[in-house]
């Protein structure tokens, strides 16, 4: 990449990625001087999200709600003692799965009231957990967003995740909206040219997200929250076997899910999960492009 005598970078083609046209000013502004992140299909997004009139995300994030509760934390930062009895769950990156939360592949519980519980951290239904973490070669682990889709009793969070509550807005819109392809990608796009690789409160505030209709925001509450039911059957079918095989679930979960992995009512309810999830990516990712004006029902 080289820059000529009107100080733009020029666009290149190397090893699969296109980069875009950007000036030195923009590289000073964004204070990114690593390559990708002038990746064309990162401009593209931020370039078509801007044309749709999109605002950010943080306009919807209040420094404190009327509870005194943060509109964004993150879980307990320093020395974790886990406590297998403690009466508090733990979350942790790899319980944030596609479709919601997964208990069972690392149930790890707490203290009440340790310094690994604190109170700002504490999650409540209805708050977006996003992970905000990840190290070189698992980029994937970052960017990952479950909307809490009910009460699961005192439940905390690693530093690793942010804690979000939104006004003015439907949480689930939100957390479908940072599955799409226009949160993903930006999500993506800050992560490049460090080892440790992070989207700090700024960054997350920043994220542009368009405008949608109340009507529209009230069908994805209801297809997300059919995605969570089919998602919540599957743990169900697992956290019973966990308990009645009383075998450790592995590292990351194999040897549980080897086992569930032979259950067929497992394998359905966890396919329908991913198949409502797809379709309503899908569909929202139509109303956003205005391709359509509402979403389409999971067909039958």
């Amino acid at each position: 990449m080289t820059a000529d005598t009107d100080h733009h970078i020029r666009t290149e083609y190397n090893r699969g990625h296109t980069w875009t046209v950007a000036t030195l000013r923009d590289v000073a502004l964004s204070n990114r001087f690593n390559p990708a992140y002038f990746e064309e299909r990162f401009v593209s997004v931020e370039y078509r999200l801007r044309e749709l009139g999109s605002g950010t995300l943080g306009r919807f994030i209040p420094d404190s709600l009327p509870d005194g509760s943060k509109g964004i934390t993150y879980g307990q930062v320093g020395s974790r003692e886990l406590h297998p009895r403690g009466a508090v769950r733990y979350l942790q990156v790899i319980n944030i799965r596609e479709t919601g939360i997964d208990f069972a592949i690392k149930p790890d519980r707490l203290a009440e009231g340790s310094h690994n519980d604190p109170a700002r951290s504490r999650v409540l239904k209805d708050d977006l957990l996003l992970t905000n973490t990840a190290f070189r070669g698992t980029d994937t682990l970052i960017g990952r967003c479950v909307v809490v889709p009910r009460d699961y009793g005192k439940l905390n969070i690693s530093q690793d995740i942010d804690r979000i509550r939104v006004l003015g807005v439907n949480p689930y819109y939100v957390g479908a909206f940072l599955k799409t392809s226009f949160g993903q990608l930006q999500m993506q796009r800050v992560i490049h040219g460090v080892d440790s690789q992070k989207i700090n409160f700024s960054r997350v505030r920043s994220l542009l997200i368009p405008d949608t209709t109340t009507e529209v925001q009230e069908q994805i509450q209801q297809q997300y929250l059919d995605m969570s039911n089919c998602h919540e059957r599957a743990m169900a079918i697992k956290e019973r076997l966990l308990e009645e095989s009383g075998v450790e679930p592995g590292q990351y979960g194999d040897t549980i899910n080897a086992l569930v992995n032979e259950k067929p009512a497992y394998r359905r309810a966890m396919e329908e999960a991913k198949q409502r999830l797809d379709h309503l990516i899908e569909q929202l990712e139509a109303v956003i492009e205005r391709r359509q004006d509402e979403l389409k029902s999971f067909p039958a």
